[in-house]
């Protein structure tokens, strides 16, 4: 009998332990069924398109089967021109300090916040917030709560003077060490523009004080002029030689990268550029667990997908790296849905930042370090190898040997200097796939081991033979001017090695029943841009799109596959700066309004039946801001 009874007791406790496992389990997976968003409508009317619309409330589910709900509401922190204790917010400065002017002698206040990053120093609460312009800037907030709001006590620009300032810096992350990593995203300053020795180099003009103004010589604005003018206003720099368009402080070569802040105890910085990450249009990094492997994106047309290895894990904020780079090459598996990829690697070379940096004060040119031609009906000659990047076929051959410049004492020297310094045209030159079209957020989901990575569009590059301009046509995909989100497979030693869509955005046909207004179906995604993994299988998903009347912000369940339009920005607006912030224990969602009443949605037939709402905005509906969901549980998102 006695036996019996233990055999019963044993039972009962392990019937216990495996149900209690079991709820355990169901807990660990989160959101599946644990919390779910009260989903935002499209807009019904005029109203509606031009505020800012968030969730209503948040459901959430107890251990026990109880329902709560949570009201939301948005709150704005910051818009920018606001002057917090004598301090403009999101003034763009020079290498002195001093304010940069507008033609109409008005400070220059940027309306194109992005990446935010919260790093809490001990009891202080810091946000990093990275301006998408050129010369480009960060702003440091010191942030805290009072009467249960989200409040700036102070705010900052940061000094880049060592650094030789920064350009376009848009998407971001926060390191496990906590420190900033944003991306230049330098659009603009190929070096196949800057010197007189390639077919492509473009004379901008100046004036008599020898200023640039934005033009080339014609008088027609130009980007790339735009990007030297930019930085010189920055670096106060009068000696910029049209030759190779280096100066007494400006090179182009000092700009691509991805830069590195730490917030010190006492409210000051320090920041690094870290250009062993490679020069392109880096979109931003993220690191990963072992703290030694990064990802970085490249944005734009023919671009690649690059990983950097540290020779050491990284713990704390350094401004010397070093380490490996690599760049993606795929062989598609099938066009099905945005498509499916195998993932490799192509080694480009190792170095370390000081190792280049000593480069990049050489004031080198790209013909010093590439021989570059212009095709001839798409071909080039047979010494030479022919690249696409950057919406361009380009005729390279590597200086070596009797060509090599002086500035190399050897061949290995000038493709250490082709790895850094012209990352994407050597990623090319060596058969990587240079295919991917605007490609945009990562970021890494902690519960699958998988990094997830934003196109805006599968257009131009990512087409079979675009235009026939492809020399490997790795990517051979129809055309969605709508984007997705792909889910990029990791190994155990977060090595990328498959590429599979997640969420496909869905063009409209003409007798579509939302075609009048959108040219993307308004209930999926469009044009995917910042994204952000939240843990409990939730993933954010931020819009940059003129083919939604309003730029959404979506959350999407990693495991129900439920997807819920949670902010409907007002129009013209692209969502920046996702993060999650966690505040003297108050969480919210932060969420940036860039450029509202700017960009110009489409429909179907490619009309702006809006045009009438920008046309009627004022200047203060035109700021952005800085803000953030408010009403979230403490306890979510762990």
């Amino acid at each position: 009998m006695k036996k019996k009874f233990i055999i019963i007791i044993v039972l009962i406790v392990t019937t216990l332990y495996v149900a209690s496992t079991f709820k355990r389990d169901i807990s660990k997976e989160g959101a599946t069924e644990r919390f779910s968003f009260v989903g935002v409508e499209t807009a019904k009317n005029e109203h509606e398109k031009t505020i800012m619309r968030v969730s209503k409330s948040l459901n959430v589910v107890d251990d026990k089967g109880v329902s709560k709900s949570f009201p939301l509401t948005y709150k704005t922190i910051l818009h920018g021109g606001e002057k917090i204790n004598n301090q403009v917010f999101a003034q763009i400065i020079d290498k002195d300090g001093n304010p940069i002017l507008m033609a109409d002698g008005s400070s220059f206040i940027s309306n194109n916040p992005d990446a935010n990053s919260i790093l809490k120093i001990k009891d202080k609460n810091y946000l990093i917030t990275n301006f998408e312009e050129q010369p480009g800037e960060l702003y440091k907030t010191e942030l805290s709560v009072k009467n249960n709001l989200i409040i700036p006590k102070s705010t900052t620009p940061i000094d880049f003077k060592e650094i030789g300032g920064t350009i376009t810096n848009c998407a971001g992350s926060r390191t496990s060490w906590n420190t900033h990593l944003g991306g230049e995203e330098d659009y603009n300053l190929n070096t196949r523009y800057a010197d007189k020795a390639s077919p492509y180099y473009i004379e901008c003009e100046r004036d008599n004080k020898n200023l640039y103004n934005g033009n080339n010589i014609l008088g027609i604005a130009n980007n790339f002029c735009a990007s030297v003018a930019g930085m010189q206003k920055y670096l106060k720099d009068t000696q910029i030689n049209d030759n190779g368009y280096n100066g007494e402080f400006f090179t182009p070569y000092n700009y691509g990268y991805i830069i590195e802040v730490e917030m010190k105890d006492d409210g000051t910085s320090k920041s690094a550029k870290h250009y062993v990450t490679g020069k392109y249009t880096p979109e931003l990094a993220v690191n990963m667990p072992d703290k030694k492997t990064f990802y970085m994106s490249d944005d734009g047309n023919a671009k690649g997908l690059y990983k950097f290895v540290s020779d050491k894990p990284i713990d704390k904020f350094k401004e010397n790296w070093s380490g490996t780079l690599y760049a993606a090459k795929l062989k598609q598996i099938t066009a099905v849905n945005a498509g499916s990829f195998k993932v490799t690697w192509v080694k480009l070379g190792k170095s370390s930042d000081n190792e280049l940096q000593k480069l990049i004060a050489k004031k080198l040119k790209i013909s010093d370090i590439f021989d570059i031609k212009q095709s001839q009906n798409r071909l080039c000659k047979s010494s030479y190898t022919k690249v696409y990047e950057d919406g361009a076929i380009e005729c390279l051959k590597l200086k070596l040997d009797s060509q090599r410049s002086k500035y190399f004492e050897d061949n290995e020297a000038v493709k250490t200097a082709a790895a850094f310094l012209e990352t994407r045209k050597y990623s090319a030159y060596l058969g990587a796939t240079i295919e991917l079209n605007k490609e945009e957020g990562l970021t890494y989901d902690k519960d699958k081991n998988i990094l997830y990575l934003a196109m805006t569009q599968i257009a131009n590059s990512m087409e079979n033979n675009y235009d026939n301009n492809e020399t490997t046509n790795d990517v051979r995909l129809d055309k969605n001017i709508c984007g997705a989100v792909y889910a990029l497979s990791l190994d155990k030693k977060y090595n990328v090695h498959a590429m599979n869509p997640l969420l496909v955005g869905k063009p409209l046909s003409a007798d579509s029943k939302y075609a009048d207004e959108y040219a993307c179906d308004p209930d999926k995604i469009a044009n995917p841009d910042n994204i952000l993994y939240l843990g409990s299988n939730s993933l954010l998903v931020g819009e940059d799109t003129t083919s939604h009347v309003n730029n959404f912000l979506w959350i999407y369940n990693t495991i129900s596959k439920k997807t819920t339009r949670i902010a409907s920005l007002p129009i013209g607006a692209e969502v920046t700066g996702l993060a999650l912030a966690n505040i003297d224990n108050k969480k919210a969602i932060m969420l940036n309004i860039q450029h509202p009443f700017k960009d110009n949605p489409k429909n179907v037939k490619g009309e702006n039946p809006n045009s009438y709402i920008l046309q009627k905005a004022k200047a203060d509906d035109m700021k952005a801001s800085i803000g953030y969901i408010d009403g979230l549980p403490s306890n979510i998102f762990k």
